[in-house]
């Protein structure tokens, strides 16, 4: 029975990024755990607060199952989200993270700001993980500057993974669905198979 962390930035990332291989792993009897470093808080985007972040959040994690851990990240003055790579928030999230067989975390490459704080503060508290992979999450992996090298075959979990989408209708709409779809296909057909999401593994237990 694998156990597996993933440490991602927001509510959606995980649903975006890696939620098929989640859900694939998950019917095999693995326990999966995700810690968002970014806890829902004011919003800038019209139609979302941190109310309805919440509840949609709520509603994914109630569908799905996984273990939730979320991070008391610190604010800034206008009440927006301040997660800062120290000691304290190293120590804070040190204390939502068990041991695990393999780690998922942000790719190094997002231009997102959050995200890269996240790879940065996950990254020494999973190295003792089996392995440790990096997500290709769209749309930032669209500035990469290295391809992935595992392809996951999520066809069967596909549905589901649309499904978890739905649940944030203040961010992901229909049209962001379908792009993520297509994006899917397209490492479907590196990968012989109908969707795939992708990763970069930067450490493999032997």
């Amino acid at each position: 029975m694998k156990r597996i962390v993933v440490i991602s930035a927001h509510p959606d990332d995980v649903e975006i990024g890696c939620s098929g291989t989640l859900q694939k792993f998950s019917l095999e009897g693995a326990k999966v755990t995700s810690v968002i470093t970014i806890a829902p808080s004011v919003e800038v985007k019209s139609g979302r607060d941190c109310n309805i972040v919440s509840k949609e959040l709520s509603d994914s994690y109630l569908l799905s199952g996984w273990r939730l851990q979320i991070h008391n990240t610190n604010l800034h003055k206008n009440r927006r989200p301040n997660l800062l790579v120290d000691n304290n928030t190293m120590t804070e999230l040190a204390d939502l993270i068990d041991e695990y067989d393999i780690a998922i975390i942000p790719n190094p490459q997002d231009y997102h700001q959050d995200h890269r704080n996240t790879y940065q503060l996950a990254l020494p508290l999973v190295r003792n993980c089996k392995e440790i992979w990096c997500q290709h999450q769209y749309p930032y992996n669209e500035f990469y500057t290295t391809a992935p090298n595992m392809l996951v075959d999520i066809s069967d979990t596909w549905q589901f993974k649309k499904d978890l989408l739905g649940c944030y209708p203040s961010y992901i709409d229909q049209d962001y669905i379908n792009k993520v779809r297509r994006q899917n296909h397209a490492w479907g057909l590196q990968r012989n198979c109908k969707y795939a999401e992708a990763f970069t593994v930067v450490k493999r237990h032997a």
